[in-house]
């Protein structure tokens, strides 16, 4: 197979796999009572058809949630951001503010990832009922399969704490039993070592994925185990997972930080596992309603829509400003402030700060008008490129990195002091300097922060600030808070209030979860809402 994007496998393979639905069905066979068992004769009867339904799988990472709730509800219910949005909804669910425990972003997470799970349990389960030409290729479907229903669930218990683990086709009547964080984590651990087994590395990918960087590798279920370990308490089991990743020597760190969220430097070498998006197929309805559920599939990233600010995006989310004051707490070896601050954040000094810079190719002052004085999201938008001319600008076409190798030596250096304590800061720094390394700022032992590698706790500071300078507004950091021990750590829980005025006046105990959607609650009476709401 020649190089082509994945998405575009998606779209023939979908065409394909209606024509096989619909060739399938005979006239004589029109009359059965129950339209589910019909499918069910007619498309999952070969192998052939087992494949094809996977990549109803692999369409589910551009259903909503990949395509933006995961920034919206993972960073938006962080200490990152807080809302002045006139969506009144939206802004106090923004703010901590639970009035509606339906609220969009909230019920689409939850949908959206039971979705992915629903198609995946579908291949795996019919993957048995199918003869195979060889175990190899049926381990390497399900290998798939298992890995996208993986991250569904891993998403669903960091997200909710807990939630029902279905692994049979469900039914729409079905009331499964609520699972525990500790099930749910462990539902995901086998799924994973299931994955990472049976996965081919992306080096050796097989001849007929050639160019389809949009498909699950070996790397993405070690990565994901490392993650689950990690924000599950279990450093000790995470440490290995991320020094694998280090030694394979598969990955490195690109020169320019930007290049992580660019459109034309997708894939790159820091690159473990991105969402392959473009603006060929941008709907609305495709991307606010289940893909292929009554719309079209949306490729586009809609979250500078909503992050971004105007004239191209709602500004429904503001940076807070202690993210601009971290970054000013050294300047580079040259005397400028960290790029960083430049690449992730627009704020009313910017253009003070970064002289000669040009946002929306026009844009060169700040914008009192329409920003007022609020700092806006900057990684991943377009401004770099997109200008007033453009007709659909706010569609992001940038794919989005889901897992990337810096975070892999942040995590790693992370474990490393957890686990082996004050002995292990040496170690711990060379991986933290390699992330300075490429921001042009002094390595730790040299800089103004030197006093810092003096004892476990200051260092363990230390290590969060560099985590969230290079790794702010990526999917981690209402993870990264509970890891912390917001919720559970007094003075930690105090030192969040005492930079972000959202939770100051909003966080309760239990909060460091979020509110099961109300709905389901309420038409499941095996579950239960989390404490504190």
């Amino acid at each position: 197979m020649e190089d082509i994007n994945m998405k575009k496998i998606f779209t023939i393979s979908s065409i394909a796999l209606a024509v096989l639905l619909s060739a399938s069905c005979s006239e004589d066979r029109l009359d059965f009572d129950n339209p589910n068992a019909l499918v069910a004769q007619t498309a999952w009867n070969t192998q052939a058809d087992v494949e094809s339904g996977l990549t109803g799988c692999y369409h589910t990472l551009y259903n909503s949630f990949w395509d933006g709730d995961n920034a919206f509800i993972i960073d938006g219910q962080s200490d990152e951001f807080y809302s002045q949005s006139p969506d009144a909804d939206a802004m106090g669910f923004i703010n901590l503010v639970y009035a509606n425990y339906d609220q969009r972003w909230n019920t689409g997470a939850w949908n959206y990832l039971y979705q992915g799970a629903f198609r995946c349990n579908q291949v795996i389960t019919y993957a048995d009922q199918v003869e195979w030409d060889s175990e190899e290729n049926k381990n390497l479907v399900l290998a798939q399969a298992r890995m996208i229903r993986a991250m569904d669930y891993y998403y669903l218990a960091m997200l909710y704490k807990k939630a029902p683990i279905v692994d049979w086709i469900s039914k729409p009547d079905d009331k499964p039993a609520e699972s525990t964080f500790e099930q749910l984590c462990d539902f995901v651990e086998q799924d994973l070592l299931f994955a990472e087994q049976h996965l081919p590395s992306r080096a050796n990918f097989p001849a007929t994925w050639k160019g389809q960087y949009g498909r699950m590798h070996k790397d993405v279920a070690t990565m994901f185990l490392g993650k689950l370990y990690m924000n599950s308490g279990h450093f000790d089991k995470a440490l290995p997972k991320f020094k694998s990743i280090i030694d394979g020597g598969q990955y490195k760190l690109v020169a320019n930080y930007k290049d992580n969220f660019r459109h034309d430097t997708e894939n790159n070498s820091e690159s473990i596992f991105e969402t392959q998006n473009s603006v060929e197929v941008d709907t609305w309805g495709g991307f606010f309603t289940m893909p292929n559920d009554g719309s079209q599939c949306c490729f586009a990233s809609w979250r500078e829509r909503f992050m971004g600010p105007s004239p191209f995006g709602f500004a429904d989310y503001s940076v807070a400003d202690w993210v601009v004051d971290m970054y000013k707490d050294e300047k580079d070896k040259d005397g400028n402030w960290d790029i960083r601050l430049h690449d992730n954040v627009g704020y009313p000094d910017m253009f003070k700060d970064f002289p000669g810079d040009v946002v929306y190719q026009d844009i060169t002052e700040w914008d009192f008008s329409a920003w007022k004085e609020l700092c806006w999201c900057r990684k991943y938008t377009q401004d770099y490129f997109m200008g007033a001319g453009h007709s659909a600008p706010s569609m992001s076409e940038i794919n989005q990195r889901i897992l990337r190798y810096a975070d892999v030596l942040l995590s790693y250096a992370e474990c490393l002091v957890e686990t082996q304590g004050e002995s292990a800061i040496p170690e711990a720094t060379k991986y933290v300097d390699m992330i300075r390394e490429r921001a042009n700022l002094y390595p730790l032992a040299e800089s103004v922060h030197k006093a810092d590698l003096n004892s476990l706790k200051s260092f363990k500071k230390r290590l969060r600030i560099e985590r969230e300078k290079e790794l702010c507004f990526e999917y981690d950091r209402y993870f990264d808070l509970r890891r912390y021990g917001l919720g559970t750590d007094d003075e930690y829980t105090q030192s969040v209030k005492d930079r972000a005025q959202k939770f100051r006046d909003n966080f309760k105990p239990g909060h460091q979860w979020m509110p099961i959607p109300l709905a389901e609650v309420d038409n499941n009476p095996n579950l239960t809402q989390n404490e504190g709401y």
